[in-house]
């Protein structure tokens, strides 16, 4: 069955942390907020999905994490190392791969963060360095789609598909769609991956026999049917991600 919770639901576990940097560096504070699980635990082994409201000028220091992840920039702007992002920027990084600094602009940055299972923390370069396995680093991040305006999405004739990490052998892959009222959104069949997530970035969709705003986010199992969205009055703005089936370098 897929999981699915929003935004909206999640501010009722949003709590503010300082965020680590490197020597000498300001790291400044972070706002966070667990969608998956509801609880506002994701130090669980189940796939989660949480909102980091990175505050403006902050900086988080260059880390890894034993998972693979997703990112979405969903707000503001920053760097991801000395890449300019915005939204929609998306970022994935394998297990024990080391990316960043992230640093917040003036309007600060705010990113969704999705994993399939539980994480013990970030582990912070250069320190944490000999606790990182002997596994292929990779990294992959697409070029920020940006954000229509409810009239400019309405004035489109179809569906706008964006390849942000175009299809890998092993199943990866990140597509944005731009779509008026009205449209059915059909994603890959999950078989070819270890899971998919969707956020809906803007507009509104139909989803089975639930309306989901802006600001949700589902999660499908690889056993589960293909996810199929259909967009709302306003259209709407989807991004979809499928988690490889092994983290090995990609071919580009």
């Amino acid at each position: 069955m897929a999981m699915i919770s929003s935004i909206t639901e999640a501010r009722s576990n949003r709590r503010e942390k300082p965020i680590r940097s490197a020597p000498g560096v300001t790291g400044g504070h972070i706002f966070r907020s667990d969608l998956i699980p509801e609880t506002g635990d994701a130090e669980s082994d189940t796939p989660n999905c949480k909102l980091i409201e990175q505050q403006p000028h902050a900086v988080l220091q260059s880390h890894f994490h034993i998972v693979d992840q997703f990112q979405i920039m969903v707000a503001g702007g920053g760097l991801l190392g000395k890449h300019q992002v915005w939204p929609y920027t998306v970022h994935f990084a394998a297990k024990h791969t080391g990316y960043g600094p992230i640093t917040a602009g003036e309007q600060g940055l705010h990113y969704m963060v999705f994993r399939l299972g539980k994480d013990a923390g970030a582990g912070y370069l250069p320190e944490q360095r000999s606790d990182m396995k002997d596994l292929p680093r990779r990294h992959v991040m697409g070029p920020p789609v940006g954000c229509l305006t409810d009239a400019q999405r309405l004035a489109l004739t179809s569906t706008v598909e964006h390849k942000a990490i175009a299809v890998q052998p092993d199943g990866l892959f990140a597509t944005a769609y731009q779509a008026p009222a009205q449209q059915t959104i059909v994603g890959p069949a999950p078989t070819t991956g270890r899971g998919q997530f969707a956020y809906i970035a803007a507009g509104s969709v139909l989803f089975g026999a639930q309306t989901l705003e802006a600001g949700t986010t589902i999660f499908i199992a690889p056993n589960e049917p293909s996810m199929a969205l259909t967009t709302g009055p306003l259209g709407a703005e989807i991004l979809l991600m499928q988690f490889p089936h092994n983290s090995v370098p990609s071919v580009q």
